[in-house]
């Protein structure tokens, strides 16, 4: 397997014809959403384990919106290796809970790379907001994302603006901002469990887990994190954000820095001007 269009090519008839890539599609519901809200056409997702691959063969085949339309396939995301000489490229490339479920940073770094090389417009990444198991831990609480054993990659913004920054410097992506999803407003939503409730629990239950104080209030606390990376030469990262539903808040855009409150108002910068970064990128790189 040469490159990437080798790897798709060999498994996917007139695979030129699809439009978006699902890195870590499970059962499938990923897809969904790469249609439903991030407007995708035809997608192919990709998934290791045979199980969620039959499982989401089984929601290709019975819903209607979706017969004939999206494949899924066989394939570790880790061994896409880019060369310069793939051709085809996709709209767009989602990481939907995916990257948690990674072995850790190096792996994920990997995976943005190749979802970044294989898309022509943007990528999407979301996964659980690690950002606030500090701040719920010295009240008492967990997310029940916290302690899942499969989360082995606990990915915090920082760490995704370290590597997001890294492909911004030489120039791989266009723009990119890290945001949060869905405020958790207090300890009574099913969410938050307590310390000592066990592993891999789901929903908090009242009568199945340790009890809870329920009643105290959280400040800038939410449930998912997401990241926006826009191909170089794409500079619409508002229309994708935009499609984004529920409840957001941006916290870093490489456009305008970090944020300094929680507004949701996207700032617009049509004719972004250069940084000393991007200059001195453009100028070492340019033929003199």
């Amino acid at each position: 397997m040469g490159n990437e269009e080798d790897i798709i090519a060999k498994q996917v008839e007139n695979f030129q014809d699809y439009d978006f890539l699902d890195f870590g599609c499970s059962q499938g519901a990923s897809l969904r959403f790469g249609v439903n809200t991030l407007r995708g056409t035809r997608g192919i997702g990709f998934d290791i384990d045979p199980q969620k691959i039959e499982e989401a063969n089984e929601l290709l085949k019975n819903e209607e919106e979706f017969q004939g339309e999206h494949i899924v396939i066989c394939q570790d995301v880790l061994k896409i290796k880019y060369t310069p000489l793939t051709t085809h490229k996709f709209r767009f490339t989602t990481c939907i809970h995916f990257l948690e479920h990674l072995p850790g940073i190096r792996e994920a770094k990997q995976v943005m790379f190749n979802a970044i090389k294989l898309s022509s417009k943007f990528v999407y990444i979301t996964e659980p907001n690690f950002d606030s198991d500090v701040n719920l831990f010295k009240q008492g609480f967990k997310t029940y994302y916290s302690d899942w054993t499969s989360h082995t990659n606990h990915m915090t913004s920082n760490i995704f603006f370290n590597i997001l920054f890294d492909f911004y410097k030489i120039g791989y992506i266009e723009d990119f901002i890290i945001f949060y999803i869905t405020p958790i407003k207090d300890s009574s939503d099913p969410i938050i469990h307590p310390l000592n409730s066990p592993k891999n629990e789901q929903l908090f239950d009242k009568d199945a887990h340790p009890a809870k104080d329920d009643k105290v209030e959280f400040k800038n606390i939410y449930k998912d994190i997401g990241i926006i990376i826009t191909i170089k030469g794409y500079k619409k990262i508002k229309n994708v954000y935009q499609m984004i539903p529920g409840e957001k808040s941006i916290i870093y855009s490489s456009r305008k820095g970090i944020y300094e409150d929680t507004s949701e108002n996207f700032i617009e910068e049509e004719e972004k001007k250069p940084g000393l970064l991007e200059k001195l990128n453009n100028y070492l790189n340019s033929e003199l």
